[in-house]
């Protein structure tokens, strides 16, 4: 049993889809103990909310928290200036042991901010990661970073490498492969960055019992045959996530008209963003982390509760600092 802290203020919907979430995710517990929630915001308003959606009083906890962070103000400012920030208080959980992780659909760079201020890095990540799982025809791909850390190192790359192997595993991929993603699949193919960083995870992951299959591409991603953790900086891999969610948009509004029937290609979509798909993992510091879209609707929003409470009960964190730390002289 696991318990999740959830961003009431965070989304473009909240908090009324927030609350919507939180009345679905009880409703569809057929044992109350399975899964604890607390909401994160202002009292009044989270009891309001509950009560109009019929949540049986007591059912979902309610820590107060007074303010969210404006999509266009500077986070750290904000976290430093203010204490009753949702996500702050909401990370303060996980730290204190009052949770066992958090969620929110809010700011991104507020969410990352929090949960490095008040959790800490995992020791041997020295920036974090966000991890999500892409859907492929051979099966979940974890890609990281997908935005946290545009800039990255051969080193750093290196230690997504291990956190994500540590992520796929939990997830229960079998002997995942770790791939580079650059712009071709010879030796030598890739910027500096990239032609550093495939010497690094050459040398260091075999060592470690990491398969490493060297470089891959965008289109690998997709397929999932290659590789089943894709390691690369957060300024790439958020513009390849970008593209491929646009393509998923355009290849189901294409072929719904070819059709004459959306159903089918948005059954799809929708599929994949109510799975572990719908949320980004945050992995490098010490607390389950999970941010989702910022115009996630409520069942995905359910789907980020869940992949929360499932890798806290799998102990993800743990995963990953023994991971680490066995990495640590293989630097």
């Amino acid at each position: 049993m696991a318990t999740v802290a959830l961003d009431l203020l965070g989304g473009d919907g909240a908090p009324a889809v927030v609350a919507d979430a939180a009345a679905r995710l009880v409703a569809a517990e057929s044992d109350p103990g399975a899964l604890d929630l607390i909401l994160v915001g202002p009292v009044r308003e989270a009891e309001r909310l509950l009560r109009e959606r019929d949540v049986p009083p007591g059912r979902v906890g309610v820590v107060d928290a007074g303010r969210s962070v404006p999509m266009d103000a500077d986070p750290l400012a904000t976290l430093r200036a203010h204490a009753d920030v949702t996500v702050s208080v909401a990370a303060a959980l996980v730290a204190r042991g009052e949770a066992d992780a958090w969620v929110s659909v809010g700011h991104t760079g507020a969410a990352v901010a929090a949960a490095v201020l008040e959790l800490g890095r995992v020791p041997g990540m020295s920036r974090p990661a966000l991890a999500v799982v892409v859907p492929s025809l051979a099966g979940p791909v974890v890609l990281l970073d997908s935005g946290a850390a545009p800039d990255a190192t051969p080193d750093v790359l290196r230690q997504f490498a291990v956190a994500g192997h540590a992520y796929a595993t939990t997830l229960g991929v079998a002997d995942p492969a770790v791939g580079l993603l650059t712009i071709g699949g010879e030796d030598g193919k890739g910027d500096r960055l990239r032609r550093s960083a495939h010497d690094l995870l050459s040398e260091t992951l075999p060592g470690l019992g990491i398969r490493y299959v060297g470089a891959v591409e965008g289109h690998d991603l997709a397929l999932g045959a290659r590789a089943q953790v894709v390691v690369t900086d957060g300024f790439t891999g958020n513009v390849l996530l970008k593209g491929l969610e646009g393509a998923v948009q355009w290849s189901a509004q294409r072929m719904g008209a070819a059709y004459g029937d959306a159903g089918p290609a948005r059954s799809v979509v929708m599929a994949t963003a109510t799975s572990d798909f719908a949320g980004g993992m945050l992995l490098g510091v010490d607390g389950v982390t999970v941010i989702g879209h910022g115009a996630g609707t409520a069942e995905e929003i359910c789907a980020c509760v869940r992949l929360a409470a499932r890798t806290a009960d799998m102990g993800l964190v743990e995963r990953m600092s023994l991971a680490l730390a066995r990495a640590v002289p293989h630097v």
